[in-house]
């Protein structure tokens, strides 16, 4: 019965198509997709709605669609995985408003959402063109919010293909989100597919290998780009199955990997926990029941997906997201990485951080008994009272922070969460790693996303409308435009898309660019602390070679050691040795 309302209201959306013979058309299987013009800029082609993937199983893995078709698809209204409501959430994951998060009433939030866009230059189809370079964009928003569907310019192909003069094809599509993409676990080991967004985005990437060449792309110069949930997922592909699957990409560009530690996948252990606790929300009581949730209505989920969500609220930590499960994820990745178990066929790689990612993301907490219970919630049981020991040894929040629990809280979110995945990755691809500290306008006003802001806006007038959509107030009003004036002013975004456009193209993201002062050079990571990072800041020079103070050896090395002990089981979790840090990352008011 879903199945046939989820088919009847799909059908409304795909009329039957007016075919307009001017325009280019790609032939898949399982039906024909043709071109529109794009509206903000007539050099671009856009194919919209191309299905890559059949309708899922429920908590079950996705594939390509099994019937043939010949027909015209002509789906008007843009279509979502199910999101997290942030409005409905109280300390929202990322903060109030996060960028990318849902809120367009016109897309379609559907479970049979396995949809594509493409970007293609106009110019790809003239005859005799060479084949292109690929972008395959995968969306962050915390594994529970964001699509394929971009929020205004952030994450639209337009800026990467303008800036590429046209030499680029971008690709983005869904996957599924929250409960629905990622419960995990022991029970869903045995009935379902634990880590089903990673599966869907690699359905996506095999499409591209596919079909990809029908769009005038090239399947041996494919770029994997991502932000946040985007950059993490990407991290995850690099370690599946220890690294011995090939994650269908060369080259890879990362803005703040981002995701929290899921490793309790032993019989009713956390994760079966939080199984449990989604099947009670959704009516089917706290047992493992598989049968009950696949034959729930997707109202009755949707909802237990939120309450999911708001059961962690004001924690700082998440329900679901990429878990170890014993076939993909075989292990906390700082442990994959640390023991060479990657994939090692990465031609070169983007590597980037904002340098205030935690913020937004770390629970307000105001002294010694709510930081503790932090740690608690993150590491619970009495098995792991060493580990979190260990943490409030090495961050010695009393003296180093001056008993600023949340500063301290912040510095720890920030290390195990965001920039310890960046110096993992160097550590993998030392010699092809260009690396970035984002710190625009300063360190503390860099939040976690605000990299995204050059990267897609085309002009300033469109990044002061995005900011002063969020502000509601003539104060708000006065920040967003001098933000926005402040960013485009210097031309950052111009040499920030020439990175890495350039980088799209060769590989490089010098290619092309004629300002000496502006060469950007693999890191170095010979010491404690990378040197040769490519700071781009407001006061500092727009762009510099500098020295990062958030993802040093000994801190990465600390949260990795931290790993292994989870990995190796409570037995273990005693003996380690542990130096406080002595200074804190230096940070600028």
């Amino acid at each position: 019965m879903i199945i046939q309302i989820v088919l009847l209201g799909f059908i409304a959306l795909v009329t039957a198509a007016r075919f307009e013979p001017d325009l280019p058309t790609i032939k898949l299987p399982w039906g024909v997709w043709q071109a529109k013009v794009y509206e903000e800029d007539d050099q671009i082609y856009i194919f919209r709605n191309v299905r890559f993937g059949a309708l899922p199983e429920r908590f079950g893995r996705s594939s390509f669609p099994e019937e043939k078709s010949d027909a015209i698809q002509n789906i008007a209204q843009d279509i979502s995985c199910i999101q997290l409501n942030t409005n409905g959430i109280e300390d929202p994951p990322g903060g109030n408003n996060p960028v990318g998060s849902p809120g367009n009433d016109a897309v379609l939030e559907t479970e049979d959402c396995l949809f594509l866009d493409i970007y293609v230059p106009v110019s790809a189809f003239e005859p005799d063109t060479d084949l292109l370079p690929v972008v395959v964009w995968i969306n962050g928003g915390a594994y529970a919010f964001g699509s394929k569907n971009p929020s205004g310019p952030i994450a639209s192909g337009r800026s990467i293909l303008d800036t590429s003069k046209y030499q680029t094809i971008f690709i983005q599509g869904n996957y599924r989100l929250g409960a629905f993409g990622w419960l995990a676990g022991d029970y869903m080991q045995k009935v379902g597919q634990p880590n089903a967004g990673l599966y869907d985005q690699a359905l996506l990437l095999e499409w591209v290998q596919k079909y990809v060449n029908l769009v005038k792309g090239d399947k041996t110069r494919v770029s994997a780009w991502g932000e946040s949930a985007g950059a993490g997922s990407v991290l995850h592909h690099l370690i599946r199955e220890d690294g011995t699957k090939d994650p269908l990409f060369k080259t890879f560009a990362i803005q703040s990997p981002a995701f929290q530690w899921a490793w309790n996948n032993s019989p009713g252990g956390t994760l079966d926990a939080v199984y449990k606790n989604y099947s009670d929300f959704a009516g089917c009581g706290s047992e493992f029941d598989i049968e009950c949730l696949r034959s729930a209505s997707v109202e009755k989920l949707r909802s237990a997906n939120q309450k999911i969500f708001r059961s962690f609220n004001l924690t700082g930590l998440f329900p679901v997201g990429p878990a170890v499960d014993g076939n993909w994820v075989k292990s906390i990745p700082a442990v994959a990485f640390s023991q060479g178990k990657f994939w090692n066929g990465i031609d070169s790689a983007i590597i980037s951080h904002c340098t205030n990612e935690s913020y937004g993301f770390t629970p307000k907490v105001s002294n010694e008994s709510q930081f503790d219970q932090f740690l608690e919630n993150f590491l619970p049981g009495s098995d792991l009272e060493p580990l979190r020991d260990a943490i409030k040894k090495r961050y010695n929040c009393p003296e180093t922070y001056a008993g600023d629990f949340y500063a301290c809280l912040q510095d720890i979110v920030r290390d195990a969460s965001f920039t310890c995945n960046t110096r993992d990755l160097y550590e993998s691809y030392p010699q092809v790693s260009y690396m970035m500290e984002y710190s625009f306008p300063l360190k503390s006003f860099a939040f976690h996303a605000t990299d995204l802001y050059p990267l897609f806006t085309n002009n300033a007038g469109e990044l002061f409308t995005i900011l002063n959509s969020t502000m509601n107030s003539t104060i708000g009003e006065m920040l967003a435009l001098m933000y926005s004036e402040a960013l485009y002013l210097p031309g950052i975004p111009q040499v920030y898309k020439n990175y890495f456009t350039s980088f799209a193209l060769t590989g490089n993201p010098n290619q092309g660019l004629t300002n000496p002062e502006h060469w950007w050079v693999v890191a170095n990571g010979t010491d404690d602390l990378l040197s040769n990072v490519m700071r781009v800041s407001l006061f500092e020079g727009t762009f510099t070679n500098s020295t990062d103070d958030q993802n040093s050896k000994s801190s990465c090395s600390f949260w990795a050691e931290i790993a292994k002990k989870l990995s190796e089981g409570p037995e273990n979790n005693v003996g380690m040795t542990v130096q406080s840090q002595s200074l804190r990352g230096s940070s600028e008011l």
